[in-house]
């Protein structure tokens, strides 16, 4: 059986939050020894052999963050690219938000809605925006040609990621620290060995560590700004293509 392969974007945007969330565990495993277990280090063998573990955690950490993701479009008023692109109300950049228009219709070949269509149906225009903004993707993927694309893509999929195993990933910590706690002050004294080590501070410690963190790193700010930060390099690769297109050298066949 081949080996499971994660791509780049998976791995940074999916396993490392993943990983984050699962930190407390592998220090707890490491500081009680669960590991020397034959039967936990039997299971911990075949899914690291097949490659099976890491694309569980990547499955697992997509579909906390496609969940809080359309929570966070309601809160935003729809995605970026979406609010972007809309005629009403009026943009702050009327000039920007028509180059943008103009290039994501002629790359898509979409038809965006008029003002007046708009206000009639606001959720038949956003279906054209969107349709229009997937074609555009689907023209974008090549990692080299838009390579920061590509970077702030995978940055807004970590974050969005990030917040969206925030719960999980406390629980975890917190759980993970009360065991380690739990077996410093019950447990160790009933067996012959030392009540309190330093290896079990520190786990403890660390434990509290990530605790902390989950509740300060992941934040609904930071979400917005990774996601602005890709829809701004998304609609400038459509104005990018739409100029190539239009170049006096661009290959006709093309």
């Amino acid at each position: 059986m081949s080996m499971l392969i994660l791509d780049d974007y998976e791995r940074r945007a999916r396993l490392v939050p993943g990983l984050l969330a699962a930190l407390p565990f592998i220090v707890l495993f490491a500081v009680l020894g669960l590991r020397q277990i034959p039967a936990v280090s039997y299971v911990l063998g075949i899914l690291a052999v097949a490659g099976v573990g890491p694309v569980l955690i990547a499955v697992a950490v997509r579909s906390f963050g496609k969940a809080v993701e359309k929570q966070l479009w309601e809160s935003w008023g729809g995605p970026p690219t979406t609010v972007w692109l809309r005629l009403d109300p009026p943009s702050d950049d009327e000039a920007q938000r028509d180059t943008w228009r103009k290039a994501v219709e002629a790359v898509s070949g979409v038809t965006l809605l008029s003002l007046r269509a708009e206000r009639r149906d606001k959720a038949k225009a956003d279906k054209a925006i969107q349709r229009a903004i997937k074609r555009v993707r689907d023209k974008t993927r090549d990692k080299e040609t838009f390579a920061l694309l590509f970077k702030e893509n995978r940055d807004y999929g970590y974050e969005r990621n990030l917040y969206g195993v925030r719960w999980a990933a406390r629980e975890i910590s917190f759980l993970s620290a009360l065991a380690l706690a739990g077996y410093v002050v019950w447990i160790a004294p009933l067996v012959d060995r030392p009540q309190v080590t330093a290896a079990n501070l520190a786990g403890v410690a660390l434990c509290l560590l990530c605790l902390f963190g989950w509740f300060v790193l992941p934040s609904k700010k930071r979400v917005k700004a990774a996601a602005e930060r890709y829809a701004n390099e998304l609609l400038q690769a459509a104005v990018t293509l739409q100029e190539d297109a239009d170049s006096p050298t661009a290959d006709p066949s093309q």
